[in-house]
């Protein structure tokens, strides 16, 4: 359950921080971030380096050191000053009791300086079609503006969300726009920009104006993750994963940043640290079905056999008709020399997913191993005429050689 206070906590009612001066306590006031967690949610398991405090706004907490050992916290106590000070290790397994609600700060932002604004001075661009849009939204930011802060601040969250849910993000975008005009240094309308023109396509203009966001503020861990998408989908995959990293930075208890970091890194083919990534969002969240199953391809590519079955069988306790994991354990019976259940897993991954072309190649694979060369030979034919991966056409033709001779 959310808690309908948004103001931070005064950091100078807190004893860790009471002898800095004004101007560092607004400073990190401005750096903290609300996280919410649910009854039995774990925050943080001992022994791992969270690099933060947490201070807790509303609901409960244990702390477990051990067997038998734990402490309780509630609202207005904090916890994690080692791991803010000095970056150790969390000493508990902490734990929300409760609905509870958290002010997180990272030790990135505890360290950093205060650095002063840089000036920029924003562009409008407007394409003649849409004047009437951009008369009408203007007239409102406007309007608004002269209502109060409060109401603009309530129209820049809302508006832009109804415009694109009516289908008119370039609306939106022209809202935003108007509205960068009224505050031209807040990254947080340079990030919601961002986000319409990703939705519209405008990858490269939505790069520049989530860079400009990062150029006023670099301590936003969402235009980071945001930032990341989209440097993916261009294919610049190295700057994708310096985001994806500076987001975990500050925010190390997300699961989505670790699972991007580990989409880009299987994109750039580096299997290994895909695979460190994606099991360190499996340690905050062990419900992520399709995160596991990608996680036990490739911890099977490591020969871990066991294990990846393990997962891929627990992913099917949750989801009996995930296609991938019924896949992955086809593969593991043909591994273990057991061509006739391989067929079973693979026959009904088959029917749930008809247009995935690598399980004609292991269809193939299971019946030649079944002694059955001939249907086997019609599905390496399959691959070789209807597939696009040239590897998998070239594994295809290899193993259609070895049937036929």
């Amino acid at each position: 359950m959310m808690n309908n206070q948004n103001s931070p906590p005064d950091l100078k009612e807190i004893e860790l921080f009471t002898e800095l001066p004004a101007k560092r306590l607004d400073f990190l006031a401005l750096k903290l971030k609300k996280q919410a967690y649910g009854p039995g949610e774990q925050i943080i398991r001992i022994g791992r380096s969270g690099h933060f405090l947490g201070i807790i706004e509303s609901g409960e907490i244990t702390l477990e050191m051990g067997p038998g050992q734990s402490l309780t916290a509630s609202s207005g106590q904090v916890f994690g000053s080692e791991m803010l000070l000095k970056g150790k290790p969390s000493e508990f397994t902490v734990t929300a009791q409760t609905d509870t609600i958290i002010w997180v700060l990272n030790r990135s932002d505890w360290q950093a300086p205060s650095p002063p604004r840089p000036k920029y001075r924003p562009m409008l661009h407007v394409k003649k079609a849409v004047w009437i849009s951009l008369i009408v939204t203007s007239a409102l930011a406007i309007s608004l503006l002269t209502l109060g802060p409060s109401l603009l601040d309530w129209a820049n969250n809302t508006l832009p969300d109804l415009m694109v849910e009516k289908g008119r993000a370039d609306q939106a975008e022209n809202y935003l726009q108007f509205s960068l005009r009224l505050q031209p240094k807040s990254p947080r309308l340079h990030g919601m920009l961002g986000d319409i023109l990703v939705l519209q396509g405008k990858d490269q203009e939505a790069i520049e104006v989530y860079e400009q966001a990062l150029i006023l503020d670099e301590y936003l861990p969402w235009i980071h993750n945001n930032l990341g998408v989209v440097l993916m989908r261009v294919d610049e995959l190295e700057l994708a994963v310096d985001h994806f990293q500076s987001a975990i930075d500050l925010n190390p208890l997300n699961t989505t940043l670790y699972r991007n970091l580990g989409n880009a890194y299987y994109a750039q083919e580096k299997w290994s640290l895909a695979a460190a990534s994606y099991q360190e969002a499996l340690e905050l969240d062990f419900t992520l079905s399709e995160t596991k199953s990608t996680w036990a391809g490739l911890i099977l590519n490591e020969h871990r056999l066991v294990e990846a079955k393990l997962v891929w069988e627990d992913v099917l306790r949750t989801d009996p008709r995930h296609a991938h994991a019924l896949q992955g354990l086809g593969v593991v019976s043909l591994l273990e020399e057991d061509p006739g259940v391989a067929m079973l897993y693979f026959d009904a991954a088959q029917y749930l997913d008809p247009d995935d072309i690598n399980m004609h190649l292991y269809i193939g694979m299971a019946l030649e191993a079944m002694e059955r060369p001939s249907e086997a030979a019609d599905q390496y034919q399959y691959v070789i005429a209807r597939g696009s991966d040239p590897d998998l056409i070239s594994l295809a033709n290899t193993l259609l050689e070895i049937v036929l001779e």
